[in-house]
């Protein structure tokens, strides 16, 4: 599986834990959604996150 695009990217953080998730929304090379969640220090996610920023998707900020 490639990552064709990536479509959103948000950054999480849970106000009863304190807790933070990073969510990146990619489409792939045969046209299909997914996502991938994670910790947001992670280094996959860090690589996707950098990514997003390279291909000028805005990385979102939630407060939960």
């Amino acid at each position: 599986m490639t990552i064709r695009n990536i479509t959103k990217v948000y950054i999480r953080r849970y106000s009863d834990s304190g807790q933070t998730t990073s969510y990146v929304e990619w489409v792939d090379h045969r046209g299909r959604p997914g996502r991938t969640e994670g910790d947001d220090h992670n280094p996959h996610m860090r690589a996707l996150i950098a990514r997003a920023k390279h291909e000028f998707v805005p990385v979102e900020y939630e407060n939960w």
